[in-house]
């Protein structure tokens, strides 16, 4: 009588009856989307430029800024698998909330390196963002498994979108008011000024984040381990499925840094037009997550994973040959931040469909963290192989095209869009399980 009243009830809200959502899962999406706005007022310094910007205050190499920028994500790609192990034996929601913690250790670091000796930056900044990109593992390992109950099958695609709207408009708003207030050069005590404010976002992050309820209670022990990591891998299309993740992010997970630093190393922009072009990234992000979130409920997955491919490969192309086309420089990277920032939203809403898609139905954090860490190592590897071939000198410092110079950024930028492109040819590894019925919840082991 309680489900009839309540399937009763969705019908009056305009709501199918085959498509049912409990009030529990509304909460637990309504706190997960809370939630979720505020860790982008903490963490987005890493994406919008402001971290970067400040390392530059601080005066620091380029290719140390990208070792430091690539750090966080090498580190929480190491992370994820323990922590999700940890997360499936001691509960998903209690080391969601000790990852939190330790990101709140970690951001005390980072502004504290402004005050201290120049001997001991890198090692202070190195220590703050290694326990950022922990604590990030510890809260990431056990997202998707903790949403998998709370968010129906049906309504995948859209939760993840109206999420990601939700934070990436936060995070629109936030870096267009830095930007505002950044003069052309700022101040390194400015800069550490914003940064402590937005260390003070972490604590409503942790309460939100512990107001979703663990539906699916830990019931595995240590001595599982090992078997169900086996399992795991042996899942119907789920390794392949990986490998195309972390293909996608070797080659695009670096290149938002790089375009920074061209932007302030090589071009000569102020700090308050990077964060402005940072945050036209975001814009097209809005955009991506909205239409990526209707498309992939309508038209699957396999689409969206195809204009991304192409998509990268030309806004890539665009950027490095953004002063030998009929168009200002400045109008051209806009359009180019915008375009990036679109397909990245609309990929990764299309990665996680098709991840939960695949997943076991057991040990659901640490079969979901095998593809995130596969994700975040491509991610880190990106940015840590351009430094690493600038460093050894295989790009030339400067080189010409089209009649314009162009920067050792540049040449990577070249070689990650032909690679992008080449690599469509892996779409193969996809499985394209969401049309399926018997797999759409998740594969049963």
């Amino acid at each position: 009588m309680t489900q009839m009243a309540s399937v009763k009830g969705a019908e009056e809200r305009g709501q199918p009856a085959g498509e049912f959502i409990s009030e529990v899962a509304r909460k637990g999406m309504r706190n997960a989307i809370i939630g979720a706005c505020y860790k982008t007022l903490a963490t987005s310094m890493l994406t919008n430029g402001l971290l970067l910007i400040y390392l530059t205050a601080l005066k620091l190499d380029g290719t140390t800024i990208l070792v430091l920028l690539s750090l966080c994500n090498g580190l929480l790609a190491f992370a994820l698998i323990p922590c999700a192990h940890l997360a499936d034996v001691y509960g998903k929601r209690r080391i969601t909330l000790w990852g939190i913690t330790l990101c709140g250790m970690g951001f005390v670091f980072i502004p504290l390196a402004a005050c201290v000796l120049p001997g001991i930056v890198v090692g202070l900044l190195s220590l703050g963002i290694a326990l950022l990109g922990i604590g990030q593992a510890g809260q990431m390992a056990p997202w998707y498994a903790l949403l998998d109950p709370i968010v129906p099958s049906f309504y995948r695609g859209r939760f993840f979108g109206t999420m990601r709207v939700a934070w990436q408009m936060c995070a629109v708003i936030l870096s267009g008011l830095i930007a505002l207030l950044l003069p052309r050069e700022t101040s390194l005590p400015l800069l550490t000024g914003v940064l402590i404010v937005l260390g003070f976002a972490i604590l409503p992050w942790g309460i939100y984040f512990a107001r979703i309820p663990e539906l699916e209670r830990a019931t595995c022990t240590a001595r599982d381990l090992t078997r169900d990591f086996s399992v795991i891998l042996r899942s119907r299309g789920y390794l392949p499925f990986c490998a195309y993740f972390f293909i996608i992010a070797l080659f695009t997970g670096g290149c938002l840094t790089m375009f920074s630093l061209v932007e302030k190393q090589v071009l000569g922009m102020g700090d308050s037009k990077v964060m402005l072009l940072a945050n036209l990234t975001m814009i097209g992000s809005v955009i991506g997550f909205y239409c990526g979130g209707k498309a992939v409920d309508r038209i699957g997955t396999k689409p969206v994973f195809l204009l991304c491919h192409f998509g990268y490969g030309v806004s890539l192309l665009l950027f490095v040959m953004r002063d030998s086309l009929f168009i200002a420089p400045i109008y051209l990277l806009a359009a180019v931040h915008v375009v990036f920032g679109g397909l990245t939203a609309a990929g990764s809403i299309a990665f996680a469909t098709e991840m939960l898609a695949l997943i076991p139905a057991m040990r659901k954090s640490l079969s979901t963290s095998i593809c995130t860490t596969m994700n975040m190592a491509g991610v880190a590897l990106s940015g840590l192989l351009g430094a690493w071939g600038i460093r050894l000198g295989i790009f030339a410092e400067s080189w010409t095209l089209a009649g314009g110079s162009r920067s050792a950024y540049d040449a990577v930028l070249m070689v990650y869009a032909v690679l992008i492109v080449l690599m469509t040819v892996t779409l193969g590894l996809i499985p394209s399980v969401l049309g399926r019925p018997d797999l759409r919840g998740g594969p049963v082991i």
